[in-house]
């Protein structure tokens, strides 16, 4: 394991009570099947810690890992305990407070516990969101960029919760949000969750309020190039990839140890690998001088944000997309299936497991997903309804299709040409679908010389591609 590895902690989650009850037993309990699984995770997470630490030792080495980015020293460095982050690399401070506490006990007693649940969903776009929650009637701390209040009043034997946001470094009320209850005594545990997830989802997803607004305001460097590669993603246009994958190549040189940033590195190194024209899949790589070829400093860029922080739902993410373009399937659905564990709410997350599973063929496992992303994101990037419309359209599901395909018509990105010239295709439009395939090998130069290539390069199954290409009349011999 390198230095900083991963150290376990082993957290008793029983009362006192059972804990001398068990210790006292002449005989164990027989194990059950969640204790079962639980071993089955711990395993699970210590061999892909340990391959972890054996890629890094394989990968790291040899050269940098971006060639406008970090220099030697800084990956060096990186591979080492994690520093602490540098003036300025922050992300969005979040607090989360209840500024005047109900009177009435039992709904006080909700009130914390919604924001318990609440502090417990929004922690895990921890790439995006730094969470505080200080004690009742505690000022906020001057470093806080925005607060969530909430509060709740009796309303005969229901309630009605308040919630907003608002900007500490302007006063601005950003948003308002409100529920009701009928009656608390029906209010349940599974009920709270559910509330705490849909607005922690709402506020803190990519493409939700507190980044909308952070980018109409002056955040941090840090959350502004990250917020420039979700915003490259997005647009699918090689420019501002470009621009997002040099600006967090400077933050990891600044600081090697702000994980979020070698995370967001690798997603982007990947579109990189995604957009070069195909005389250049294969870079030399006995050659010191010559940069590492695109998915091998995708690979190292993920494997160094999961070292560290093997918690981050985010560097799963990134090390599934790696994963899934270099070959390795089983390995890649094990990352997707992590970073769903430890994110459940971000629709970037479902959206490109549901994605991979449609790439892979196996439409019927991806397309919950895709939907459910679609359903928690209001301002979605129109990837979502591409990938789902394809599910759709492998699996023969017609009116579904039609809809997602509305939503490709007025976008120019690749994938919605390519959905559009599917589209026409299945309506027997030839002339629709002509057009799409000329704008879109406008757009994509690797598309124009090999079709076949553009979407192998994206990590679509050899049935997909073929289907695909038969459909639009490009799948030569």
């Amino acid at each position: 394991m390198p230095v900083g590895g991963y150290v376990p902690v082993f957290t008793w989650f029983g009362g006192e009570g059972n804990r001398g009850a068990f210790e006292a037993s002449d005989e164990a309990p027989e194990p059950d099947r969640r204790a079962a699984r639980r071993w089955a995770g711990l395993t699970f997470v210590a061999l892909t810690l340990g391959l972890l630490a054996l890629g890094w030792w394989y990968l790291a080495p040899r050269g940098p890992l971006v060639s406008e980015g970090p220099k030697p020293a800084a990956v060096r460095q990186a591979a080492g305990a994690r520093s602490e982050v540098a003036p300025g690399l922050r992300l969005m401070r979040v607090a989360i407070t209840i500024p005047s506490p109900p009177s009435d006990t039992r709904l006080a007693a909700v009130l914390r516990r919604f924001s318990a649940l609440l502090v417990d969903a929004m922690a895990r776009f921890d790439d995006l969101v730094t969470i505080k929650a200080p004690l009742p009637g505690a000022a906020l701390a001057d470093e806080v960029d925005y607060v969530i209040e909430i509060d709740a009043q009796g309303l005969d034997s229901g309630a009605v919760g308040l919630a907003r946001l608002r900007s500490v470094r302007d006063g601005r009320i950003v948003w308002t949000t409100s529920s009701s209850r009928s009656s608390l005594a029906t209010l349940q545990e599974s009920d709270l969750a559910e509330m705490a997830r849909r607005l922690a989802t709402r506020l803190a997803e990519p493409f939700g309020i507190i980044p909308a607004d952070a980018r109409q305001s002056l955040p941090s460097p840090a959350i502004r190039c990250i917020l420039k590669a979700f915003d490259a993603r997005r647009a699918m246009v090689p420019e501002m990839r470009l621009a997002a994958r040099l600006c967090l190549s400077q933050l990891v040189e600044q600081d090697p140890g702000f994980y979020p940033a070698w995370a967001h590195l690798a997603i982007m190194t990947l579109g990189e690998y995604g957009a070069a024209p195909a005389a250049q899949a294969a870079v030399p790589q006995d050659d010191a001088d010559m940069p590492r070829p695109p998915l091998d400093r995708a690979l190292a860029a993920a494997l160094t944000a999961l070292r560290l922080a093997p918690s981050s739902a985010r560097a799963y993410q990134a090390l599934m997309k790696v994963m899934l373009l270099r070959g390795v399937t089983d390995e890649a659905i094990q990352m997707g299936s992590e970073a769903q564990t430890r994110n459940p709410y971000d629709p970037e997350i479902l959206a490109d497991v549901g994605a991979m599973y449609v790439r892979l063929d196996r439409s019927l496992e991806g397309l919950p997903l895709l939907e459910r992303a679609i359903s928690l994101s209001v301002a979605r990037p129109t990837r979502y309804d591409f990938y789902a419309f394809l599910g759709t359209y492998l699996v023969g599901a017609g009116k579904p299709s039609d809809n997602y395909a509305a939503m490709l018509a007025a976008d120019s990105s690749p994938l919605s040409l390519l959905g559009q010239a599917l589209d026409a295709a299945a309506d027997a439009d030839p002339e629709r679908r002509a057009r799409a395939l000329a704008r879109l090998a406008e757009k994509s130069p690797l598309f124009a010389q090999d079709p076949r290539a553009f979407l192998q390069r994206r990590g679509f199954a050899g049935p997909v591609i073929d289907r695909v290409l038969t459909a639009l009349e490009l799948n030569k011999p």
